[in-house]
């Protein structure tokens, strides 16, 4: 695989159907990196931080569960725990573990996860963009899961909402909200995303099942580093989260990000690149990588 190229397949692996995108150097010549999106995006939404990492790592970025390609689970519980397991099933099914993990906003809650579940033995660092590591503050903690569950069963909603959402001026209010700004390539992945029934009802399945209470109560058994990378204009989650949650827990760091929102990898890719880059050099791990990402 040449380091500019990279290739989409669709795949079974732990009894799903997955759509998956490789990139970078060829498996084995550099170091596996895992790439997670967020609630409501696909593996499209680090498509500009692939020419920055292609030259240096070999990539992995999945689908999550029922959004973009990949199926959502046949009783549509999508919890934490178990989007973590299905993950980790899909790396031990290709035999390909990471050197390195980002995450972004509910993809570094799965990444978390996967961590605290020796799901990631051979991960030396990780990278949350903007996480959601901690539960919605007071009643719309409580508030917003029920209401995702109701949404989740109507037969007519994902596709009512599959056909006004992607209206021009919805989408713009909807991408502004998270406090970034996107180019036309961004506007016109979340405009197709938005045109799929099946992906979203997959993200209210995930939301409908999303607790945090309890990564929250396991994250000082955490040990593998986390860079908490946070957009100071992000309005989706606050950056003071990663900022206190740098401050208590060991092994953590805190790297704010001026001016960007709560997409930072989308709107700034060079500047999440960079992150990664410097992260790999701290990690303390070699270049030659070997096939399922051994030292």
């Amino acid at each position: 695989m040449s380091p500019d190229s990279a290739s989409t397949e669709v795949l079974q692996a732990g009894g799903m159907r997955w759509r998956v995108q490789r990139a970078g150097v060829t498996p084995g010549t550099g170091p596996n990196l895992l790439l997670l999106h967020g609630t409501g995006s696909s593996l499209q939404s680090w498509r500009a931080c692939l020419p920055g990492l292609a030259a240096h790592f070999s990539l992995l970025i999945p689908d999550l569960p029922g959004h973009g390609g990949s199926e959502g689970f046949a009783d549509r519980q999508a919890s934490l725990p178990r989007m973590a397991t299905a993950v980790g099933d899909l790396l031990i099914a290709l035999d390909w573990q990471p050197a390195l993990v980002a995450g972004h906003s509910a993809g570094a809650a799965v990444m978390v996860q996967m961590s605290l579940n020796a799901c990631l033995p051979q991960a030396r660092r990780l990278l949350s963009v903007n996480g959601a590591l901690q539960p919605l503050p007071g009643l719309m903690g409580l508030v917003a899961p029920a209401v995702a569950k109701l949404a989740s069963r109507s037969t007519w909603l994902p596709t009512w909402v599959s056909r006004h959402a992607g209206q021009p001026r919805a989408l713009t209010n909807l991408i502004a909200s998270t406090g970034s700004r996107l180019d036309d390539a961004g506007v016109q992945h979340y405009r197709e995303l938005l045109k799929q029934p099946d992906h979203l009802r997959g993200v209210l399945d995930m939301l409908a099942s999303w607790q945090l209470e309890d990564l929250q109560a396991r994250l000082p058994e955490l040990r593998t580093p986390l860079w908490l990378a946070a957009g100071l204009a992000d309005r989706t989650v606050a950056p003071v989260q990663a900022l206190e949650l740098a401050r208590w827990l060991p092994g953590a760091s805190f790297h704010p990000l001026p001016g960007l929102g709560h997409l930072a990898h989308e709107e700034a890719p060079g500047v999440v690149n960079a992150l990664l880059l410097r992260m790999f050099k701290e990690s303390g791990a070699r270049a030659d990588t070997g096939p399922t990402g051994q030292f």
